[in-house]
């Protein structure tokens, strides 16, 4: 058995989905002959960097580590996997779930956005293996574009996240008293919000319908929801546990996906998109149609798309859900496509590359 040092701001049992995606990591890993330990960089980070560098090393020597990985954002993760690496004379594989560089969250004239231009080229010329699942905001034609003197094998894009059949199975459907559509997940300042949908259910009209929140809400969204008449249709509550949200998804008529109309929007394919299709349940997805996430949907039959400028068209959608116009049905071969498995294995492929150099 092989041991793989993960380098990450979470660790296992916190909260989140970027633990419990380790955690799955970590099992499904071990079936591929891969042992995985994690050590934290906590924040503040300032304080932190350096401790956790030695706190680090020193995992990687007690666990006789055969590779360091680094998982960021945060960039700087980056440095801690690097140095750690060097000191333990053992590859480097960067990974990166969001772009580092060309993130749509962060100013591009920023000076953090200079800092992580630095971090990323030392991933792309130092680290044995550059890897990003498929789905972030940039496919392989980025990195490949930007570093055309690196050898092509460096980058490796893995298969889709995908969702854990295993948290699905068995669970049972929480039950509602009329059409309930749920939301699961953050929100993101001046790209991903609601008020599309506000506007939506204003025109929709019909008040025997709920659409819940689960995730970080917020007045000024109250406020919209009331100045559009419809603050009777919304309920919202906080993030709860993975395994609370499930009964929830696999229960509600429909799960509701906001990805908006920023292009810098149009690769995504985000993880809660694979709670979605776990929970086998009906996708509203409020996005331009022109996006990747909008393909997926329609092509595998796994529910609607509207236009997020449109509330007259988010209203439509909603009825062609409602009035059973919308047949859920897709194709079982879907669920065996995009399950989990599928990107740890690659992933495991990668380590042993990384490792035998």
């Amino acid at each position: 058995m092989r041991t793989a040092l993960l380098i990450s701001n979470v660790t296992t049992g916190d909260p989140g989905g970027r633990a419990a995606d380790f955690d799955t990591r970590e099992r499904i890993l071990r079936e591929y002959g891969w042992e995985q330990v994690i050590e934290q960089v906590p924040e503040p980070y300032f304080r932190t960097f350096l401790p956790s560098i030695f706190r680090c090393y020193r995992r990687g020597r007690r666990e006789n580590a055969d590779i360091v990985v680094s998982v960021s954002n945060p960039f700087h993760l980056q440095l801690v996997g690097f140095i750690v690496s060097l000191l333990l004379q053992v590859p480097w594989v960067a990974e990166f779930r969001d772009p580092m560089v060309t993130n749509p969250d962060r100013d591009p004239d920023a000076l953090i956005t200079k800092a992580a231009k630095l971090v990323e080229w030392l991933c792309v010329h130092r680290a044995e293996r550059v890897v990003w699942t498929d789905g972030i905001q940039v496919g392989g034609s980025y990195y490949r574009g930007i570093y055309p003197d690196i050898a092509p094998e460096t980058f490796v894009e893995l298969p889709f996240k995908g969702y854990n059949r295993g948290n699905f199975e068995g669970v049972e459907a929480r039950e509602y008293d009329q059409f309930t559509i749920t939301y699961a997940g953050s929100f993101y300042q001046g790209w991903i919000e609601p008020y599309s949908v506000l506007a939506g259910l204003e025109a929709y009209g019909a008040e025997d319908l709920t659409v819940q929140f689960y995730g970080d809400w917020n007045d000024d969204y109250s406020a919209r929801a009331r100045d559009h008449g419809v603050k009777s249709m919304v309920e919202t509550h906080d993030f709860v546990p993975h395994e609370n949200i499930v009964p929830v998804l696999k229960g509600s008529d429909a799960v509701l996906y906001i990805g908006g109309i920023e292009t810098d929007n149009a690769e995504s394919v985000p993880s809660k998109i694979w709670d979605y299709i776990g929970a086998q349940t009906p996708i509203l997805a409020i996005v331009d149609s022109s996006f990747r996430v909008a393909d997926l949907i329609e092509d595998n039959g796994l529910g609607v798309v509207a236009d997020p400028r449109s509330p007259g068209d988010i209203a439509a959608a909603i009825e062609t859900l409602r009035s059973g116009e919308f047949t859920y049905d897709p194709d079982p071969s879907v669920f065996d496509q995009f399950e989990r498995e599928t990107k740890i294995e690659a992933m495991a492929d990668v380590f042993d590359a990384a490792a035998d150099g």
